[in-house]
């Protein structure tokens, strides 16, 4: 089979791209509890920029393959997995030191793999088994804790626009963070009452008078390092700062702590697996069923801003950290 393959991590992310190679690789066979599945399409995601970077919590053994999720046509069962499988579109999700998603093939265990309905585009597909659930997650723990208000950044990312839809089904107000000017005006056209420019000046003064005003509580950190500190300084007593990722890749500085002390302030993190880890048995096929139907009948989207060979790879990664806000890049054999 052809694979994209990481020759070695580089924190400088050029020269980690150019270091990718087209190559073919024997195709893996399953074992027990996995299946093989023939990719279809696979998204580069800010978890795989930060793989490339060696910044990620997962490393695999160098050279390796490079995706952590996408979506294909189930091909093989191993021991102990029912062959009706065989020939089912699914999402799928893979950490494996063995294999990732930018190959023609990949081996993962059946319970990494999502049942998809017939009317799920293979676009979103592709995309679906990480940043909707990652979305629902956070958006569910406002819930569950009554906020009047949230803030979130990185508002025109996948999981920013997402997050922005359910908290508009609920009419929950929500106070956005963009990076650039075009940003502010083009959610706002959207329909977004509250967004903020982070690189405006008196960006610190217009966020926490806000956030004091809406008595925005909860608040969700896609970018970490100062911006993580800006937050909870900001944020009215009793508040929580959700990290769920870190696309700055600093560390996080200048926070306040006697807000923390003295006013109950709480940073935490969110890992999906883990939160999947803890939901009750069938939660997980319910909520899986809830959000492919919003895809079908489009009222959650994943923008797709293009579709790349493998042996076009480096292009297509460089199109995507160039505007990231204009939506996923797909690779594609």
């Amino acid at each position: 089979m052809k694979a994209v393959v990481l020759q070695t991590y580089n924190n400088n992310l050029i020269r980690a791209m150019l270091g990718l190679k087209v190559e073919e690789k024997l195709t893996p066979e399953p074992l027990a509890g996995q299946v093989q599945i023939k990719m279809e399409a696979a998204p580069c995601n800010p978890s795989d920029i930060a793989f490339l970077r060696g910044a990620y919590n997962i490393k695999k053994t160098i050279p390796c393959i490079p995706g952590f999720e996408g979506c294909g046509i189930i091909t093989k069962v191993g021991a102990n997995i029912d062959k009706k499988f065989i020939g089912k579109r699914v999402s799928c999700f893979s950490q494996e030191d063995s294999g990732g998603t930018w190959s023609e093939y990949v081996v993962v265990n059946i319970t990494d793999c999502i049942s998809l309905k017939d009317e799920m585009p293979i676009e979103q597909a592709a995309c679906f088994a990480v940043n909707p659930f990652t979305a629902y997650g956070l958006y569910e723990i406002a819930q569950s804790e009554d906020c009047e208000a949230i803030i979130q950044n990185a508002s025109t990312g996948q999981v920013g626009r997402f997050i922005r839809v359910f908290a508009k089904g609920d009419k929950m107000n929500i106070i956005n963070i963009v990076r650039r000017p075009e940003h502010v005006a083009r959610l706002k056209s959207e329909g977004e009452k509250y967004v903020l420019d982070s690189s405006a000046e008196g960006f610190m003064e217009e966020l926490k008078t806000l956030a004091h005003k809406l008595n925005a509580t909860m608040a969700y950190d896609a970018v970490g390092g100062e911006m993580t500190a800006q937050l909870l300084n900001a944020m009215p007593p009793d508040s929580e700062v959700i990290l769920y990722g870190g696309l700055s890749g600093n560390q996080i500085n200048g926070l306040d702590p006697m807000g923390v002390i003295f006013d109950r302030k709480i940073l935490s993190g969110f890992n999906l697996l883990d939160w999947i880890e803890n939901l009750e048995d069938g939660e997980f096929e319910e909520v899986s069923d809830y959000l492919q139907d919003l895809f079908i009948e489009g009222t959650l989207k994943t923008d797709i801003q293009g579709s790349y060979s493998y042996e076009d790879v480096v292009s297509g990664i460089r199109a995507y950290i160039g505007n990231m806000s204009a939506g996923k890049i797909l690779i594609k054999q």
